[in-house]
């Protein structure tokens, strides 16, 4: 029995706290691609469920619920039951008695621990959302550092490199250069991608598709013939072009101006095309 309940309280104190997070960071971004042993998996999760076990602690003590549902006699009496089935048979009424404060004071304690986790967890939610604003309203450097160290290992590196996280600015947008395994260049604005349960990348999706010639190059080059390289892209038919990331052997991304609109008219320019289509509405 002794085992029964130390492996719950395991599963409910230290493991619950770290599925939870990870269940609600999943709705906003993809997780980082770990691969660890049971044992690293068990020891980030202890640590994971550490920090908001200490503070949940430090909250029913100060608010005094431990001591108003039990005390520390019944959790020596609970314990002391499932250890050692003499103590049980021969204290059986106390045993059972003493349940009830035990189980309240643990309810007392994993409403805190949850209530924390699922709360910082949302707040995780709201900063990797708006990440790449407060980045950039970020002003002293270390402040950028300890926003980084929050959320950044928490999601994974493809997400990160690939969305609009890293962004200077909004009027920025992101390009990427990729060159598959079978030497083909590819260019375009990243669009989407796709990723797997574990963070990696398994397809990327470009917008505006440009693939680079060359053997035209390659050949123009040979002949003495000093060529721009602007001129060997073509465009590729089709919105999108979606590349798999098995296929994918280099990426060069870039942040890339977007084109700025042309000048807003003037109040004359404004006034002349008001008249011109008031006219246009005059039957004939």
């Amino acid at each position: 029995m002794l085992t029964l309940g130390v492996t719950f309280l395991v599963a409910v104190y230290l493991l619950g706290p770290d599925l939870i997070s990870r269940w609600i960071l999943g709705f906003v971004v993809p997780r980082k691609n770990l691969v660890q042993s049971r044992g690293e998996e068990v020891t980030r999760a202890v640590l994971w469920a550490a920090i908001p076990l200490i503070f949940a602690v430090l909250w029913a003590v100060s608010t005094g619920s431990l001591t108003r549902d039990g005390h520390v006699s019944d959790v020596q009496t609970v314990f002391s039951g499932l250890y050692d089935d003499k103590f049980f048979e021969a204290h059986r009424a106390e045993f059972f008695a003493s349940l009830r404060p035990v189980f309240l004071m643990n309810l007392s304690l994993l409403t805190r621990l949850y209530g924390i986790v699922v709360g910082g967890s949302i707040l995780l939610d709201v900063l990797i959302l708006n990440y790449n604003s407060l980045r950039n309203a970020l002003k002293p450097r270390w402040m950028k550092t300890v926003l980084a160290t929050i959320v950044l290992p928490r999601a994974s590196e493809w997400h990160v490199l690939l969305s609009g996280m890293l962004l200077p600015s909004r009027e920025q947008v992101l390009r990427a250069d990729v060159l598959t395994r079978s030497n083909a260049l590819y260019q375009g604005q990243v669009e989407d991608k796709m990723l797997g349960a574990d963070g990696g990348l398994l397809s990327l999706t470009l917008s505006e598709p440009r693939r680079f010639l060359r053997e035209e190059f390659q050949r123009e080059q040979a002949k003495g013939i000093e060529v721009g390289t602007e001129d060997f892209w073509k465009e590729i038919p089709g919105n999108l072009f979606v590349i798999l990331g098995s296929d994918i052997a280099n990426i060069n991304l870039k942040y890339v101006e977007e084109k700025p609109l042309a000048d807003k008219p003037s109040v004359e320019e404004i006034e002349l095309l008001k008249r011109l289509l008031d006219r246009l509405k005059e039957p004939e």
